[in-house]
């Protein structure tokens, strides 16, 4: 609580960029597919290629952008990403042509998905050492508290609206009430920031070979624990994404309607809230490295839970455990890029690895589009992924378990 009480600003600056990532993350874009694929004419596995395309140049865009971070103050590099998301979310509202959405969307999965959520990750693991875990845990909270609220507010919306007027909504919101509030929360960066930089230089006199303790992105492509991690990393955010993209497949499945589907969102919120704080405790005791084996099987237990009982129990475990493993991966997976290979270069590791996560979201719907096009049942594709997060538990158990220290270690 004390840690809290000093740090209350900071983290909410966390707290309100993981919320405001929520324009350009699956779960809110997914509610607007059904009125685009139908006013376009667009089948599944169309909309998930279209939809492949769009992560995918904004997974370059962000491994590309990602190292901005660790060389630009925080304050102005924040207030441009808060423009520019308002401006993508006015760009989605104006626009009538085809290419003219698919453009958009482009910049809002950038600024969204990627570059906000980047930010308030990489500046939680960035300023944080000691809490580190539950700094990442407590900033993570934006993103359920986005889950809960963003969906089902733009379903209500499309239900007296077009479409595009709730994007214009946002995008006014975001200038009139998030940036001023983000300027407030920003409140004494500078002191925060001299005195990351004063420890940095004190780290590096008292060994003065430190510097191999600061890794750069090349160096992790060349650690083959990074391609063991690899399939654990991306199990959660793929399936997360396929069950929020296909809502209404998945709400058919346990015979709900899509309204009905979204309000069980709040359990999913639920989960994630829960999870981080226990996540954090445990990656501030044992490191986040040896905990990366906890949530794959979670994803799987979740699909099998809405394969075997497609009904309002089923969906009901299924949203919690999916968001306790979205939860808990909050706090291990930013650990460990820290305790692994430093924090001098951190933003262009994380947007490495960001990038990559970023990519499985955009195969989920293309992949998942074409199977169920294909006439593969929405049962047999839940088999598929939770087989697929019992085989990452196990690629990844070696790192996790290793007791040696390898030349890109850090702890």
């Amino acid at each position: 609580m004390k840690f809290i009480l000093q740090n209350g600003r900071f983290l909410g600056f966390g707290v309100l960029l993981a919320f405001l990532s929520s324009f350009g993350q699956t779960y809110f874009i997914g509610v607007y597919r059904p009125p685009i694929a139908e006013e376009f004419g667009l089948s599944n596995s169309d909309f998930g290629f279209y939809y492949l395309m769009v992560t995918i140049v904004s997974a370059i865009g962000l491994n590309r952008l990602g190292h901005i971070i660790d060389r630009v103050a925080l304050v102005p590099y924040t207030m441009v990403l808060m423009v520019a998301t308002a401006l993508a979310c006015v760009a989605v509202g104006f626009s009538h042509a085809f290419a003219a959405v698919i453009v958009a969307l482009m910049a809002v999965r950038l600024m969204g998905q990627g570059m906000l959520t980047h930010a308030a990750m990489t500046s939680m693991s960035r300023y944080y050492d000691r809490n580190r875990g539950l700094a990442v845990a407590i900033a993570g909270l934006g993103f359920p508290l986005g889950q809960a609220i963003l969906p089902p507010l733009a379903v209500w919306l499309m239900g007296s609206h077009s479409w595009r007027t709730g994007w214009l909504m946002f995008s006014v919101a975001l200038i009139i009430i998030a940036l001023p509030l983000v300027l407030w929360l920003l409140k004494g960066q500078q002191t925060r920031h001299q005195a990351w930089l004063a420890q940095q230089d004190a780290d590096k006199n008292a060994a003065p070979d430190s510097d191999g303790l600061h890794q750069r992105r090349r160096d992790v492509l060349r650690d083959q624990r990074f391609y063991l991690m690899l399939p654990a990393l991306i199990a959660g955010p793929f399936w997360i994404t396929a069950a929020f993209f296909f809502a209404a497949e998945f709400g058919a499945h346990a015979d709900m309607s899509l309204s009905d589907y979204t309000r069980f969102y709040g359990y999913y919120a639920a989960g994630s809230i829960a999870a981080p704080f226990l996540g954090g405790l445990l990656v501030d005791r044992f490191g986040g490295r040896h905990l990366m084996p906890l949530y794959p099987p979670l994803f799987g237990l979740s699909l099998l839970a809405i394969m075997i009982a497609p009904h309002a129990s089923g969906v009901t475990a299924f949203m919690v455990l999916m968001g306790l493993g979205a939860g808990i991966t909050l706090p291990i997976n930013n650990a460990v890029w820290a305790e692994l290979y430093g924090t001098r270069f951190l933003g262009e590791i994380k947007s490495l690895a960001t990038s990559l996560v970023v990519v499985s979201t955009a195969l989920a719907p293309l992949l998942v589009g074409i199977l169920l096009d294909a006439g593969v049942s929405l049962t047999s594709v839940m088999l598929y992924g939770a087989i697929y997060c019992f085989l990452a538990t196990l690629l990844v158990a070696p790192v996790a378990l290793q007791s040696g220290m390898s030349p890109f270690s850090r702890k």
